[in-house]
Protein backbone atom coordinates (compact mmCIF):
# COMPACT_ATOMS: atom_id res chain seq x y z
CA UNK A 1 0.00 0.00 0.00
CA UNK A 2 2.78 2.35 1.20
CA UNK A 3 1.10 5.66 1.05
CA UNK A 4 0.42 7.17 4.43
CA UNK A 5 -3.51 8.63 3.90
CA UNK A 6 -4.01 5.04 1.99
CA UNK A 7 -2.58 3.58 4.97
CA UNK A 8 -4.49 6.05 7.46
CA UNK A 9 -8.21 5.03 5.89
CA UNK A 10 -7.48 1.54 5.83
CA UNK A 11 -6.78 1.58 10.12
CA UNK A 12 -10.14 4.51 9.50
CA UNK A 13 -12.28 1.34 7.95
CA UNK A 14 -11.00 -2.06 10.23
CA UNK A 15 -11.60 0.82 13.49
CA UNK A 16 -15.39 1.82 12.61
CA UNK A 17 -16.34 -1.77 10.66
CA UNK A 18 -16.68 -0.26 7.40
CA UNK A 19 -15.66 -1.21 3.94
CA UNK A 20 -16.23 -4.57 5.05
CA UNK A 21 -15.74 -7.80 2.38
CA UNK A 22 -18.06 -8.53 -0.10
CA UNK A 23 -20.11 -5.35 0.21
CA UNK A 24 -20.35 -3.23 -2.38
CA UNK A 25 -19.89 0.86 -1.68
CA UNK A 26 -22.08 3.61 -3.95
CA UNK A 27 -19.35 6.35 -4.54
CA UNK A 28 -19.68 9.91 -5.76
CA UNK A 29 -18.34 11.16 -8.43
CA UNK A 30 -18.23 14.55 -9.12
CA UNK A 31 -15.04 14.95 -11.34
CA UNK A 32 -13.74 17.43 -8.91
CA UNK A 33 -10.22 16.98 -6.93
CA UNK A 34 -12.07 15.80 -3.91
CA UNK A 35 -14.12 13.56 -5.38
CA UNK A 36 -11.09 11.93 -7.89
CA UNK A 37 -9.07 10.70 -4.69
CA UNK A 38 -11.83 9.27 -2.76
CA UNK A 39 -12.86 7.38 -6.09
CA UNK A 40 -8.74 6.00 -6.30
CA UNK A 41 -8.60 5.56 -2.54
CA UNK A 42 -11.48 3.25 -3.29
CA UNK A 43 -10.47 1.76 -5.75
CA UNK A 44 -6.78 0.97 -4.15
CA UNK A 45 -8.13 -0.38 -1.13
CA UNK A 46 -11.08 -2.84 -2.73
CA UNK A 47 -8.75 -5.17 -3.54
CA UNK A 48 -7.44 -5.23 -0.32
CA UNK A 49 -10.22 -5.28 1.47
CA UNK A 50 -12.41 -7.43 -1.35
CA UNK A 51 -15.32 -4.93 -1.80
CA UNK A 52 -16.85 -3.57 -4.55
CA UNK A 53 -17.87 -0.15 -6.29
CA UNK A 54 -20.52 1.68 -8.15
CA UNK A 55 -19.92 5.41 -8.80
CA UNK A 56 -22.88 7.96 -9.50
CA UNK A 57 -22.41 11.16 -11.12
CA UNK A 58 -25.35 13.94 -11.11
CA UNK A 59 -24.98 17.02 -13.98
CA UNK A 60 -26.29 19.65 -12.31
CA UNK A 61 -26.49 21.26 -15.93
CA UNK A 62 -25.86 24.73 -14.68
CA UNK A 63 -23.08 25.17 -16.49
CA UNK A 64 -23.65 24.46 -19.92
CA UNK A 65 -20.46 22.75 -21.86
CA UNK A 66 -18.61 22.58 -18.37
CA UNK A 67 -21.01 20.64 -17.03
CA UNK A 68 -21.21 18.14 -19.77
CA UNK A 69 -17.39 17.53 -19.82
CA UNK A 70 -17.44 16.49 -16.06
CA UNK A 71 -20.00 14.01 -16.71
CA UNK A 72 -17.18 13.15 -19.72
CA UNK A 73 -14.16 13.18 -17.61
CA UNK A 74 -16.42 10.80 -14.96
CA UNK A 75 -17.51 8.20 -17.92
CA UNK A 76 -13.62 7.91 -19.14
CA UNK A 77 -12.46 7.90 -15.24
CA UNK A 78 -14.99 4.80 -14.67
CA UNK A 79 -14.60 3.37 -18.01
CA UNK A 80 -10.10 3.08 -17.21
CA UNK A 81 -11.03 1.51 -13.70
CA UNK A 82 -13.47 -0.92 -15.23
CA UNK A 83 -16.14 0.44 -12.39
CA UNK A 84 -20.00 0.91 -13.02
CA UNK A 85 -21.55 4.18 -13.25
CA UNK A 86 -24.66 5.61 -12.82
CA UNK A 87 -25.44 9.41 -14.46
CA UNK A 88 -28.04 11.50 -13.96
CA UNK A 89 -28.91 14.80 -15.42
CA UNK A 90 -31.09 16.94 -13.49
CA UNK A 91 -32.08 20.52 -13.64
CA UNK A 92 -30.96 22.24 -10.22
CA UNK A 93 -31.54 25.41 -11.21
CA UNK A 94 -35.57 24.91 -11.94
CA UNK A 95 -35.82 22.73 -8.49
CA UNK A 96 -34.33 25.24 -6.44
CA UNK A 97 -37.20 27.53 -7.97
CA UNK A 98 -39.95 25.08 -7.75
CA UNK A 99 -38.82 24.71 -3.76
CA UNK A 100 -37.86 27.59 -2.73
CA UNK A 101 -34.26 26.51 -1.94
CA UNK A 102 -30.75 27.99 -2.86
CA UNK A 103 -29.14 26.23 -6.02
CA UNK A 104 -26.55 24.53 -3.63
CA UNK A 105 -29.34 23.29 -0.67
CA UNK A 106 -31.05 21.82 -4.26
CA UNK A 107 -27.48 20.25 -5.33
CA UNK A 108 -27.38 18.72 -2.32
CA UNK A 109 -30.50 17.29 -1.65
CA UNK A 110 -30.20 16.18 -5.39
CA UNK A 111 -27.39 14.09 -5.18
CA UNK A 112 -28.21 12.50 -2.21
CA UNK A 113 -31.15 11.48 -3.60
CA UNK A 114 -29.45 10.31 -6.46
CA UNK A 115 -26.58 8.80 -4.31
CA UNK A 116 -29.93 6.73 -2.10
CA UNK A 117 -31.76 5.67 -5.31
CA UNK A 118 -28.35 4.00 -6.53
CA UNK A 119 -27.60 2.45 -3.62
CA UNK A 120 -31.07 0.70 -3.06
CA UNK A 121 -31.16 -0.18 -6.29
CA UNK A 122 -27.84 -2.32 -6.09
CA UNK A 123 -28.43 -3.20 -2.57
CA UNK A 124 -25.07 -1.09 -1.62
CA UNK A 125 -23.90 -1.49 2.11
CA UNK A 126 -22.47 1.79 1.69
CA UNK A 127 -22.64 5.59 0.17
CA UNK A 128 -18.92 7.18 0.08
CA UNK A 129 -19.06 11.07 -0.27
CA UNK A 130 -15.95 13.14 -0.64
CA UNK A 131 -15.99 15.71 2.15
CA UNK A 132 -12.96 16.38 4.15
CA UNK A 133 -11.44 18.60 7.20
CA UNK A 134 -11.85 21.87 5.45
CA UNK A 135 -15.66 21.47 4.42
CA UNK A 136 -16.06 20.50 8.25
CA UNK A 137 -14.80 23.73 9.22
CA UNK A 138 -17.07 25.62 6.66
CA UNK A 139 -19.85 23.23 7.63
CA UNK A 140 -19.57 24.44 11.48
CA UNK A 141 -18.87 28.25 10.79
CA UNK A 142 -22.37 27.93 8.58
CA UNK A 143 -24.38 26.24 11.17
CA UNK A 144 -22.68 29.11 13.40
CA UNK A 145 -24.12 31.54 11.28
CA UNK A 146 -28.16 30.46 11.28
CA UNK A 147 -27.72 30.03 14.91
CA UNK A 148 -27.30 26.43 15.70
CA UNK A 149 -27.19 24.33 18.76
CA UNK A 150 -24.38 21.98 20.48
CA UNK A 151 -25.49 19.23 17.16
CA UNK A 152 -25.05 21.72 14.64
CA UNK A 153 -21.70 22.40 16.04
CA UNK A 154 -20.93 18.93 15.88
CA UNK A 155 -20.46 19.32 12.41
CA UNK A 156 -20.83 15.98 9.67
CA UNK A 157 -20.35 12.40 11.37
CA UNK A 158 -17.97 10.09 9.95
CA UNK A 159 -20.17 7.47 9.53
CA UNK A 160 -24.46 8.26 9.29
CA UNK A 161 -26.05 5.13 8.91
CA UNK A 162 -25.51 4.06 5.16
CA UNK A 163 -22.94 6.99 4.57
CA UNK A 164 -19.36 7.39 5.56
CA UNK A 165 -17.15 9.97 4.46
CA UNK A 166 -13.63 8.56 4.90
CA UNK A 167 -11.61 11.59 3.76
CA UNK A 168 -13.34 13.56 6.63
CA UNK A 169 -9.82 13.29 9.02
CA UNK A 170 -7.94 14.65 5.82
CA UNK A 171 -7.23 18.23 5.03
CA UNK A 172 -7.37 20.04 1.54
CA UNK A 173 -3.67 19.56 1.56
CA UNK A 174 -3.51 16.26 2.19
CA UNK A 175 -5.96 15.32 -0.66
CA UNK A 176 -3.96 17.55 -3.14
CA UNK A 177 -0.90 15.99 -2.18
CA UNK A 178 -2.14 12.55 -2.51
CA UNK A 179 -3.51 13.15 -6.36
CA UNK A 180 0.08 14.82 -7.01
CA UNK A 181 2.32 11.37 -5.50
CA UNK A 182 -0.53 9.37 -7.84
CA UNK A 183 -0.53 11.34 -10.93
CA UNK A 184 -4.48 11.60 -11.18
CA UNK A 185 -6.28 14.31 -13.13
CA UNK A 186 -9.60 15.81 -12.29
CA UNK A 187 -11.92 18.70 -13.23
CA UNK A 188 -11.75 22.25 -11.82
CA UNK A 189 -15.38 23.76 -10.89
CA UNK A 190 -15.56 27.43 -12.18
CA UNK A 191 -18.15 27.69 -9.48
CA UNK A 192 -15.92 27.20 -6.66
CA UNK A 193 -14.40 30.95 -7.23
CA UNK A 194 -17.90 32.83 -7.58
CA UNK A 195 -18.73 34.21 -4.28
CA UNK A 196 -22.70 34.29 -4.85
CA UNK A 197 -22.67 31.32 -2.53
CA UNK A 198 -22.29 31.38 0.94
CA UNK A 199 -19.74 28.87 1.58
CA UNK A 200 -17.73 30.17 -0.94
CA UNK A 201 -17.83 33.34 0.53
CA UNK A 202 -16.64 31.26 3.84
CA UNK A 203 -13.84 29.95 1.95
CA UNK A 204 -12.51 32.56 -0.09
CA UNK A 205 -13.16 35.62 1.53
CA UNK A 206 -14.43 34.72 5.46
CA UNK A 207 -11.35 32.84 6.26
CA UNK A 208 -8.75 34.05 4.43
CA UNK A 209 -9.44 37.47 6.01
CA UNK A 210 -9.36 36.15 9.79
CA UNK A 211 -6.12 34.66 9.11
CA UNK A 212 -4.72 37.85 7.59
CA UNK A 213 -6.10 40.02 10.45
CA UNK A 214 -5.84 38.65 13.41
CA UNK A 215 -3.03 35.24 12.42
CA UNK A 216 -5.55 32.61 13.18
CA UNK A 217 -6.44 29.56 10.98
CA UNK A 218 -10.20 29.07 11.85
CA UNK A 219 -10.86 26.05 10.27
CA UNK A 220 -8.43 24.73 13.02
CA UNK A 221 -10.04 26.05 15.73
CA UNK A 222 -13.25 25.16 14.23
CA UNK A 223 -12.44 21.68 14.07
CA UNK A 224 -10.87 21.60 18.25
CA UNK A 225 -14.26 22.89 18.95
CA UNK A 226 -16.06 20.57 16.74
CA UNK A 227 -14.27 17.66 18.43
CA UNK A 228 -14.57 19.05 22.09
CA UNK A 229 -18.43 19.56 21.62
CA UNK A 230 -18.85 16.09 20.23
CA UNK A 231 -17.42 14.16 23.22
CA UNK A 232 -19.95 16.84 25.50
CA UNK A 233 -22.84 15.83 22.83
CA UNK A 234 -22.23 12.13 22.97
CA UNK A 235 -22.08 12.07 26.43
CA UNK A 236 -24.96 14.09 26.82
CA UNK A 237 -27.30 11.96 24.56
CA UNK A 238 -26.56 8.86 26.02
CA UNK A 239 -27.56 10.14 29.38
CA UNK A 240 -30.59 11.12 28.07
CA UNK A 241 -31.35 7.60 26.18
CA UNK A 242 -31.23 6.35 29.71
CA UNK A 243 -33.63 8.63 31.61
CA UNK A 244 -35.87 8.02 27.75
CA UNK A 245 -35.86 4.40 28.78
CA UNK A 246 -36.51 5.22 32.61
CA UNK A 247 -39.20 7.43 32.41
CA UNK A 248 -40.87 5.73 28.88
CA UNK A 249 -44.62 4.10 29.79
CA UNK A 250 -45.38 3.08 26.16
CA UNK A 251 -44.08 2.86 22.70
CA UNK A 252 -46.19 1.68 19.72
CA UNK A 253 -47.47 2.40 16.83
CA UNK A 254 -46.41 5.75 15.88
CA UNK A 255 -46.53 6.66 19.68
CA UNK A 256 -44.55 7.41 22.10
CA UNK A 257 -46.17 7.41 25.74
CA UNK A 258 -43.92 9.39 29.06
CA UNK A 259 -44.01 10.21 32.55
CA UNK A 260 -45.02 13.76 32.76
CA UNK A 261 -43.96 14.15 36.11
CA UNK A 262 -40.49 12.82 35.72
CA UNK A 263 -40.03 14.50 32.24
CA UNK A 264 -41.12 17.84 34.00
CA UNK A 265 -38.12 17.27 36.89
CA UNK A 266 -35.39 17.08 34.30
CA UNK A 267 -33.16 19.32 33.53
CA UNK A 268 -34.20 21.19 29.85
CA UNK A 269 -30.96 20.11 28.45
CA UNK A 270 -31.94 16.52 28.81
CA UNK A 271 -35.19 16.80 28.46
CA UNK A 272 -35.33 18.36 25.18
CA UNK A 273 -32.74 15.57 24.50
CA UNK A 274 -35.97 13.02 25.40
CA UNK A 275 -38.10 14.86 23.27
CA UNK A 276 -36.09 14.69 20.18
CA UNK A 277 -36.08 10.94 20.85
CA UNK A 278 -39.40 10.45 21.16
CA UNK A 279 -40.00 12.75 17.63
CA UNK A 280 -37.31 10.36 15.93
CA UNK A 281 -38.96 7.52 17.39
CA UNK A 282 -42.79 8.42 16.24
CA UNK A 283 -41.58 10.28 12.92
CA UNK A 284 -38.94 8.25 11.33
CA UNK A 285 -36.19 11.15 11.63
CA UNK A 286 -34.78 14.20 13.12
CA UNK A 287 -35.83 16.49 9.86
CA UNK A 288 -38.63 18.80 10.99
CA UNK A 289 -37.99 19.44 14.27
CA UNK A 290 -36.49 22.56 15.71
CA UNK A 291 -35.83 24.09 19.35
CA UNK A 292 -39.07 25.90 19.13
CA UNK A 293 -41.06 22.88 18.70
CA UNK A 294 -38.78 21.19 21.54
CA UNK A 295 -39.67 24.39 23.48
CA UNK A 296 -43.54 23.85 22.54
CA UNK A 297 -43.56 20.58 24.11
CA UNK A 298 -41.86 21.63 27.36
CA UNK A 299 -43.90 24.23 27.60
CA UNK A 300 -47.30 22.15 27.68
CA UNK A 301 -45.16 19.35 30.20
CA UNK A 302 -44.64 22.46 32.73
CA UNK A 303 -48.17 24.06 33.09
CA UNK A 304 -50.50 22.56 34.97
CA UNK A 305 -53.84 20.90 33.59
CA UNK A 306 -54.26 19.29 30.01
CA UNK A 307 -52.82 20.54 27.17
CA UNK A 308 -51.58 19.57 23.42
CA UNK A 309 -48.90 21.31 20.99
CA UNK A 310 -49.40 20.54 17.19
CA UNK A 311 -45.78 20.14 15.69
CA UNK A 312 -44.69 19.24 12.11
CA UNK A 313 -45.48 16.26 9.93
CA UNK A 314 -48.99 15.66 11.80
CA UNK A 315 -47.29 15.03 15.40
CA UNK A 316 -48.89 15.96 18.12
CA UNK A 317 -48.15 16.46 21.85
CA UNK A 318 -50.14 15.72 24.30
CA UNK A 319 -49.82 16.03 27.95
CA UNK A 320 -52.30 15.19 30.06
CA UNK A 321 -52.53 13.48 33.71
CA UNK A 322 -48.92 12.27 34.17
CA UNK A 323 -48.19 11.44 30.84
CA UNK A 324 -47.05 12.84 27.70
CA UNK A 325 -47.83 11.42 24.78
CA UNK A 326 -46.32 12.49 21.04
CA UNK A 327 -48.23 10.71 18.48
CA UNK A 328 -48.42 10.67 14.95
CA UNK A 329 -51.84 11.56 13.11
CA UNK A 330 -52.46 7.60 11.98
CA UNK A 331 -51.88 6.26 15.90
CA UNK A 332 -54.60 8.48 17.46
CA UNK A 333 -56.96 7.69 15.06
CA UNK A 334 -59.93 6.54 17.38
CA UNK A 335 -61.35 2.88 16.82
CA UNK A 336 -65.07 2.47 15.48
CA UNK A 337 -67.29 1.05 17.80
CA UNK A 338 -66.46 -2.20 18.09
CA UNK A 339 -68.72 -4.91 20.12
CA UNK A 340 -68.29 -8.89 19.58
CA UNK A 341 -70.43 -11.51 21.69
CA UNK A 342 -68.01 -13.83 23.89
CA UNK A 343 -69.29 -17.49 23.75
CA UNK A 344 -68.22 -19.29 27.19
CA UNK A 345 -65.93 -21.62 26.82
CA UNK A 346 -63.78 -19.85 24.10
CA UNK A 347 -60.44 -18.39 23.07
CA UNK A 348 -61.19 -15.58 21.10
CA UNK A 349 -58.51 -13.05 19.11
CA UNK A 350 -59.00 -9.33 19.45
CA UNK A 351 -56.64 -7.75 16.75
CA UNK A 352 -59.15 -4.46 17.51
CA UNK A 353 -57.30 -4.46 21.13
CA UNK A 354 -54.14 -6.57 20.19
CA UNK A 355 -55.80 -9.16 22.94
CA UNK A 356 -56.51 -12.98 22.87
CA UNK A 357 -59.06 -13.94 25.53
CA UNK A 358 -59.91 -17.24 26.98
CA UNK A 359 -63.06 -17.70 28.85
CA UNK A 360 -64.36 -20.85 31.27
CA UNK A 361 -67.14 -22.02 33.46
CA UNK A 362 -66.70 -23.84 36.41
CA UNK A 363 -68.52 -24.83 39.54
CA UNK A 364 -66.88 -23.50 42.74
CA UNK A 365 -65.99 -26.67 43.61
CA UNK A 366 -64.47 -27.59 39.89
CA UNK A 367 -62.00 -24.22 39.58
CA UNK A 368 -60.74 -25.31 43.38
CA UNK A 369 -59.97 -28.28 42.28
CA UNK A 370 -57.95 -27.14 38.59
CA UNK A 371 -56.74 -23.82 40.24
CA UNK A 372 -56.92 -24.21 44.10
CA UNK A 373 -57.94 -21.93 46.40
CA UNK A 374 -60.18 -19.14 45.16
CA UNK A 375 -58.55 -15.90 45.97
CA UNK A 376 -59.77 -12.22 44.29
CA UNK A 377 -56.73 -11.24 41.68
CA UNK A 378 -55.15 -8.10 42.24
CA UNK A 379 -57.53 -5.19 40.01
CA UNK A 380 -54.48 -4.79 37.50
CA UNK A 381 -54.30 -8.85 37.02
CA UNK A 382 -54.99 -9.62 33.44
CA UNK A 383 -56.62 -12.91 34.40
CA UNK A 384 -60.32 -12.05 36.71
CA UNK A 385 -62.93 -14.01 38.01
CA UNK A 386 -66.64 -13.08 38.36
CA UNK A 387 -69.98 -14.26 39.30
CA UNK A 388 -71.39 -15.74 35.92
CA UNK A 389 -74.97 -16.03 37.71
CA UNK A 390 -75.41 -11.92 37.94
CA UNK A 391 -74.64 -12.04 34.26
CA UNK A 392 -78.33 -11.11 32.50
CA UNK A 393 -77.86 -10.01 29.16
CA UNK A 394 -74.84 -11.39 27.68
CA UNK A 395 -71.16 -11.08 28.15
CA UNK A 396 -69.46 -9.19 25.20
CA UNK A 397 -66.62 -7.29 24.50
CA UNK A 398 -66.46 -3.91 23.14
CA UNK A 399 -65.38 -0.28 23.75
CA UNK A 400 -67.11 2.28 25.84
CA UNK A 401 -70.82 3.12 24.80
CA UNK A 402 -72.55 6.45 25.61
CA UNK A 403 -74.19 5.74 29.03
CA UNK A 404 -72.15 2.79 30.30
CA UNK A 405 -72.67 2.38 34.15
CA UNK A 406 -69.86 1.11 36.67
CA UNK A 407 -69.80 -0.14 39.88
CA UNK A 408 -66.06 -0.38 40.62
CA UNK A 409 -65.07 -2.73 42.99
CA UNK A 410 -64.11 -1.71 46.87
CA UNK A 411 -66.42 1.84 45.87
CA UNK A 412 -69.63 3.45 47.30
CA UNK A 413 -71.92 3.03 44.70
CA UNK A 414 -72.39 3.06 40.95
CA UNK A 415 -71.19 6.06 38.47
CA UNK A 416 -70.78 6.78 34.64
CA UNK A 417 -67.64 5.44 33.06
CA UNK A 418 -66.94 8.33 31.75
CA UNK A 419 -66.54 9.54 35.28
CA UNK A 420 -64.55 6.31 36.50
CA UNK A 421 -62.23 6.90 33.60
CA UNK A 422 -61.85 10.81 34.42
CA UNK A 423 -61.01 9.94 38.37
CA UNK A 424 -58.21 7.49 37.01
CA UNK A 425 -57.01 9.96 34.85
CA UNK A 426 -57.20 8.30 31.45
CA UNK A 427 -56.50 10.10 29.15
CA UNK A 428 -59.01 10.90 26.65
CA UNK A 429 -57.26 9.83 23.11
CA UNK A 430 -56.96 6.47 24.85
CA UNK A 431 -60.47 5.99 26.52
CA UNK A 432 -62.07 4.20 23.17
CA UNK A 433 -59.53 1.92 22.62
CA UNK A 434 -59.62 0.73 26.13
CA UNK A 435 -61.59 -2.49 26.38
CA UNK A 436 -64.24 -3.81 28.23
CA UNK A 437 -66.18 -6.89 28.90
CA UNK A 438 -69.85 -5.45 29.40
CA UNK A 439 -73.28 -7.23 30.31
CA UNK A 440 -75.68 -5.07 28.18
CA UNK A 441 -74.70 -0.94 29.86
CA UNK A 442 -73.35 -2.47 32.75
CA UNK A 443 -69.60 -3.15 33.17
CA UNK A 444 -67.97 -5.96 34.23
CA UNK A 445 -64.34 -5.39 33.73
CA UNK A 446 -62.46 -2.40 32.33
CA UNK A 447 -59.69 -4.63 31.51
CA UNK A 448 -56.58 -3.91 33.01
CA UNK A 449 -58.44 -1.00 35.39
CA UNK A 450 -60.61 -2.54 37.64
CA UNK A 451 -63.81 -5.08 38.21
CA UNK A 452 -66.89 -4.58 39.09
CA UNK A 453 -68.25 -4.78 42.49
CA UNK A 454 -71.56 -6.09 41.94
CA UNK A 455 -69.89 -8.80 40.10
CA UNK A 456 -67.23 -10.07 42.02
CA UNK A 457 -67.50 -13.79 43.39
CA UNK A 458 -68.15 -14.27 47.03
CA UNK A 459 -68.50 -16.70 49.36
CA UNK A 460 -72.35 -17.84 47.79
CA UNK A 461 -70.96 -18.25 44.40
CA UNK A 462 -71.65 -21.41 42.92
CA UNK A 463 -70.45 -20.61 39.50
CA UNK A 464 -67.35 -19.00 38.10
CA UNK A 465 -66.46 -17.21 35.43
CA UNK A 466 -62.92 -17.13 34.25
CA UNK A 467 -61.81 -14.56 32.09
CA UNK A 468 -57.89 -14.13 31.10
CA UNK A 469 -56.37 -11.86 28.80
CA UNK A 470 -53.23 -12.33 26.99
CA UNK A 471 -51.49 -9.34 24.28
CA UNK A 472 -51.16 -9.72 20.72
CA UNK A 473 -47.81 -9.31 19.60
CA UNK A 474 -47.72 -6.37 16.63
Amino acid sequence: MKDELLEKVYSWADENGVLKPETLVVAGASGGADSVCLFHVLYKLSSARAFSIVAVHVNHMLRGEESDGDEDFVRELCGKYGIPLHVFREDVAAFANENHYSTEEAGRLIRYRCLREVADKVCASYIAVAHHRDDQAETVFLNLLRGTGIDGLCGMPEISGKIIRPLLRFGKQDIEAYIRRNGLTYRTDSSNYENAYLRNTIRNIIFPGIKLQTGTDISASLIRMQKLLRTDRDFLNGYAGKKFNDILILEENNRVVLERNELKGLHPAIAGRIIRIAWERVSGSLKGLESVHVDMVLDIVSKEGNRTAELPKGVTAAAEYNRVEISARASREKPGPFSVRLEVPSTVDLPVFKIRMESGIFSAEEFSEKFGRIEKPRENSLTQLFDYSKIKEGIYIRNRKPGDIFFPYNSSGRKKLKDFLIDQKIPVSMRDSIPLLADGKNIVWVIGVRTADNYKVTGSTNTILYVNVMKLND
